[in-house]
């Protein structure tokens, strides 16, 4: 059990641990820590260039942005989509988190949207970051604005996919896998984790998968409900699933240093596997030092990171075991590919934070083709298989494994009444 009254203030221990370690400057290419210098050159460095270079060898003449929308359709409630359609009428969608979007619509539309109109598709691989620098965009580098710029560039591979007719992975780089193994993910920290542990283990048979992550904590704060409840729950659902199902633990940022710590001994006692975002995201030293502490139990985090420099950073100072970007919030595909490039680099996990079924699992399966490192198991929400509907292709686990999706663009097909019934929620045209 933990002992909710001797936590130490992280301040201290955190501030020590800041004096101790040297801030690294960051620069284009990582630095290898001197335990690692006979190791090879980065391999991301080029990565854009590489891409690029697979887009215009397969496409001769320009492939011009023309219209980008935000649709609406009766048949699905919590998903818009953004669909981009080039001068010959080619489309490609992305599916998109509705509340979301409405939360941040002016930095979608006006920073990211419409910027890539009449732009070159072919550019895709070095668009974000020439739209980063168009105006003062820069200033307004955050979280909503990479989710913008990457649900645009999801489109954008979905686009060039089907016009060539075949996946989107293909010009991201050689293939390394035809499926992955899967964890399923809980969300809930509110309704009674009896219920929540049924839920999970009818998903665990309905996909066959043989891990789960939980949450603990609660949620950027460690009240006592959530302390008796992240006790209960731990020993509850190493019981209910058993000795050979891996478990994991999501903390969302719940814990100081030593609260996490405190924390960490319990959970190691029932056997979790890793420790995702213990404390508060942008504290990394802190994550440092739950890390140094940690003896069977991986730290993980990165979810909602958005800079590749602050990723840099968690690996030059040993921060994380395992980098956790989003596809979509990162700002898409080519970037968090390049991630896996650096954990692969740093000899660290990867294993990007993904809580989705159905379309929106179809990027980062896109970049698990390719990526040349891909640890642990990868994220499929709980109850997903309940969720997809007949209104796109599945996106289901067998036998614990996600087939890699082969169809063109992004591997999905849409039910045509969902554009029959469409409405229109926001446009912008090339004049």
């Amino acid at each position: 059990m933990i002992n909710r009254r001797k936590f130490l203030k992280t301040t201290t221990v955190a501030g020590a641990g800041i004096a101790s370690l040297p801030l690294l400057a960051c620069a284009n290419e990582p630095k290898v820590p001197n335990s690692q210098t006979q190791k090879k050159p980065f391999a991301g460095a080029a990565l854009e260039e590489r891409i690029h270079q697979r887009v215009m060898d397969t496409f001769p003449s320009p492939i011009i942005i023309d219209k980008i929308e935000v649709i609406d359709s009766p048949n699905v409630k919590k998903r818009f989509f953004c669909r981009i359609t080039d001068k010959e009428g080619n489309t490609g969608v992305s599916a998109m988190n509705k509340g979301r979007f409405r939360s941040s619509e002016t930095i979608f539309t006006k920073l990211a949207a419409m910027n890539f109109i009449g732009k070159d598709a072919r550019n895709i691989a070095h668009l974000p970051d020439e739209i980063l620098k168009m105006e003062r965009n820069y200033k307004f580098v955050s979280l909503p604005y990479w989710n913008a710029i990457g649900t645009i560039e999801i489109a954008l591979w979905d686009l060039l996919g089907k016009i060539a007719n075949r996946p989107a992975y293909t010009f991201l780089g050689d293939k390394k896998r035809n499926a992955y193994k899967v964890y399923i993910s809980s969300l809930e920290r509110e309704k009674p984790y009896e219920g929540e542990t049924e839920r999970v283990l009818k998903t665990l048979e309905a996909t066959g998968a043989k891990a789960v992550k939980f949450k603990i904590g609660g949620r950027m704060k460690n009240t006592e409900p959530y302390i008796k409840r992240t006790n209960d729950w731990v020993p509850y659902m190493r019981k209910k699933v058993g000795e050979n199902i891996t478990l994991y633990v999501d903390g969302n940022s719940s814990y100081t240093a030593d609260e996490a710590i405190e924390v960490l001994k319990m959970i190691e006692s029932y056997g979790i596997e890793f420790f995702e975002e213990p404390c508060y995201w942008q504290d990394l030293w802190s994550h440092k030092l739950v890390k140094d502490a940690a003896t069977s139990c991986k730290i993980a985090g990165g979810e909602q990171d958005f800079s590749f420099d602050q990723f840099k950073l968690m690996a030059q100072i040993g921060a994380m075991d395992t980098l956790q970007p989003d596809v979509y919030y990162f700002g898409g595909i080519v970037r968090t590919l390049k991630i896996s490039y650096l954990a692969d680099y740093y000899g660290l996990g990867f294993t990007p934070h993904s809580p989705k079924s159905g379309p929106m699992a179809a990027a980062p399966n896109q970049v698990f083709a390719v990526c040349p490192v891909l640890s642990h198991h990868q994220e499929y929400r709980v109850g997903g298989e309940e969720t997809q509907k007949d209104w796109h292709s599945p996106v289901i686990p067998k036998n614990g494994e996600l087939a890699i999706l082969e169809k063109p663009g992004l591997g999905i097909e849409y039910d045509d009444g969902i554009w029959k019934k469409e409405k229109i929620y926001w446009i912008s045209k090339n004049s």
